[in-house]
Formats: structure tokens, sequence, C-alpha cells
């Protein structure tokens, strides 16, 4: 089988929806498939082991998403494909809705989250939430990350009573085992450079990037009513991550005092995030609107006890299953209340707990999800061995 992988926003770009792509990509091309990425143009190109088609955003795109057909005509005639793996029903799900029937092809649209999150801005323009159900409808199968985005593509697509075609709820994946090898590198040469800003203190980590969907300012509010805790008692918040709000986030930790609690890390990858994760008394995350985020996945895989806003991913992860706590979501007061009960608590049955856990979010699954996703777009009986 023949794909494209059809996504706004690709690598160099650093996010969860571009490192999705690249690794869903490897793994259908690991299964005997063939895989082409069609993304937007950006910065450089990545290093990668399969086919990469850009094209210019068109102008006005809220109201011309249509237009993003053409580039999928013009790499069909350079590189047939059988199946558009489009991430999100707008716009790239839309416009291959629009040029499916002229090619011959099928598309399965993956709803990562961005396109049905109630505080996305595409909303509030022409067209869009249109669009969004024109394309969910239309297409031949859908990919929801949790069961949130599942429920919310009924509640935003199906209005009027307008069917909907099957949808496939496949979770965000980790390689475990390459997780676990950076596990390993880090205790035996320890990043020096992390471990001197420490200081050898204990530390709660927040790792997201730098935008307002992320929710820093709820963590900075409740970590003001905990200063004299952290000062007393020499502990640190280990923000990493960046993005947008970097600046925003470096004057509201001055004007709230917290420059000798929080330490900003700026992004980190390989032995330095295995690190973090590996010495972390628990991860925060504030997050407002996430699909199926990899960060409480890598927490859950790394045994480290977590803290999170309570919305519809987040409980699916976390509610029951022993390994962290919820906290009202935009409640600085609660997250304050529950962070302080974090750090007096003894976590080590939360991190059993989360070890428990962690193979149902192997790679594996997720690439057999996207793979019979695709296979079933032409025989409802194919099967995997």
């Amino acid at each position: 089988m023949r794909i494209c992988l059809f996504t706004p926003n690709f690598l160099p770009a650093i996010g969860g929806a571009e490192r999705a792509a690249d690794t869903i990509a490897r793994g259908l091309i690991g299964r005997g498939h063939e895989v082409m990425v069609l993304c937007q143009r950006s910065g450089g190109a990545p290093d990668v082991p399969y086919p990469v088609r850009r094209y210019r955003r068109p102008p006005l795109q809220h109201l011309w998403p249509e237009l993003l057909a053409w580039p999928l005509r013009r790499a069909h005639r350079a590189w047939r494909f059988d199946v558009v793996l489009a991430f999100y029903g707008y716009p790239t799900g839309y416009a291959a809705t629009r040029a499916a029937g002229r090619l011959g092809v099928k598309v399965v649209i993956s709803s990562r989250g961005g396109d049905m999150y109630r505080t996305f801005h595409g909303l509030k323009k022409p067209r869009v939430l249109s669009t969004i159900r024109t394309a969910y409808q239309r297409a031949d199968r859908i990919i929801a990350v949790s069961q949130w985005i599942a429920s919310r593509i009924q509640e935003v697509c199906a209005n009027g009573g307008a069917p909907l075609p099957p949808i496939d709820t496949v979770p965000n994946g980790i390689d475990l085992q390459a997780h676990d090898r950076l596990r390993d590198q880090a205790r035996a040469t320890p990043p020096g450079a992390l471990t001197s800003r420490l200081g050898g203190c204990r530390f709660a980590l927040h790792l997201a990037t730098l935008n307002p969907v992320k929710g820093h300012e709820i963590a900075l509010q409740a970590l003001h009513r905990l200063r004299e805790r952290f000062t007393q008692q020499r502990l640190k918040y280990a923000i990493v991550g960046d993005g947008q709000s970097r600046q925003t986030i470096e004057r509201r930790i001055n004007e709230l005092q917290l420059a000798d609690v929080v330490l900003l890390l700026g992004s980190r990858t390989g032995v330095d995030k295995a690190w973090l994760l590996d010495h972390a008394d628990f991860m925060v995350t504030t997050s407002r609107e996430e699909g199926m985020p990899n960060v409480v996945i890598e927490s859950m895989a790394s045994g480290l006890p977590i803290l999170a806003s309570d919305i519809g991913p987040h409980r699916e992860l976390i509610e029951g299953r022993g390994w962290g706590l919820l906290f009202r979501d935009g409640d600085g007061d609660d997250l304050a209340a529950k962070m302080d009960k974090m750090l007096n608590m003894d976590t080590n049955a939360m991190r059993q707990s989360a070890a428990t856990l962690r193979d149902s979010y192997g790679i594996e699954r997720m690439i057999n999800g996207f793979e019979q996703a695709c296979l079933n777009t032409f025989s409802s009986h194919t099967e995997l061995p």
C-alpha cells in the first residue's frame, strides 16, 4: 500500500504532531508499505528515509482550504498513492476529501486534537467550522488519538443527523525500548550541566511547549502560594520547553518573585530529557486542551507520578489508575493544594502503578492501529496477522 501522509507542519519543526508523523511514517514503512509526506514549506530539510514534498501555504486559507487539493493532485501525479492519511480535518483533511474522487484514493483523517479544541482560534473565522464538519463526514475513516477526541468529533461534526464514517481510537505510543536506552545512558553518564543547575535539589518537572494553551500561568500562581515551602526546603520547579510565551513566563516569574524557585531549562531532548524524567519527584502538566499528550505517556513510561489538569485526555490516562492526581482545570488554589500533597506523599506505589501501565502505550500498538485503519478503507474484512 502506498500512503501519502498529508500534514500542515512537519520536521524540522518540533512538536507532538511532527514527531508522531515521522514515527508513524517509519512504522508503516517497517511494515512493508511505502510512505510519502506532503507538508507545508518550512525551514530546513529533515533527515528522513522517505520522500517529502512541500507546498506553499495559500493566502486566506480559511476561506479557500480547497486550494490545498492542488498540491495533493500534483503529488499524486508524481507518486501514485492509494491512501491519504491526513493529519487534522482542517485544512488538510478537507482538501483530501475534495481531491479523493478525482484521484481514486481513500482518505483517513487522523484527528490530533488541534482542530477539535474549543479554544481553536480558527473556529472564529468564516468557513472553518463547516469545513471541519465536511471533512470528517466525507472521510472514509477517522482515527482519534483519545476517546475524548472521538466524542468531540461526534459532538462537532454529526450535526443535523449527518453520518460519520467509522472512528478508531488509537492512542499515541512511544518507542519504549529507545526510551529505556536513553534512561540507561543518563544513569551511566549524568548530564553535568543539568546536575549543576539543579544543585542536588529535589524538583518537580513541567515539560511542555511554552504557549498559552499549556497553562503555565496556573502553575506559577500555585508556586506563588507555595513559595515559602519551596524556598525553605530548597525545592525547585523545572520548566522544560520553549515557545512563544517564554518572555511572558519570564516576566511573571519575576513579578511573583519566583526566580529562586523556578528554573527555565529550555528545550531538552535525548539523555537530558531522560535524566529529568528519571530524577524528578513528579511531573506537572497544566494544559487546558490536549488530544493525547505524549508527555503524560513519557512520564508513565519513566515510572514518574503525575499531577495533571482535569481534562478529558488526562482523565483517560490517569483517573482511577493509581499513578497520579488530577486538579481542577484552571484552579491555581487546587493545584497548589495537590502539589503540596504530592510533596508530602510516599509515591512508590504510584511509580509501581505507572510501570504496570506503560506497555499499553508502546509504539507497536499505535502502528497497528494506523495500519489497520488504512487497510480497512479497502475492506472491512482485512485483518492483521
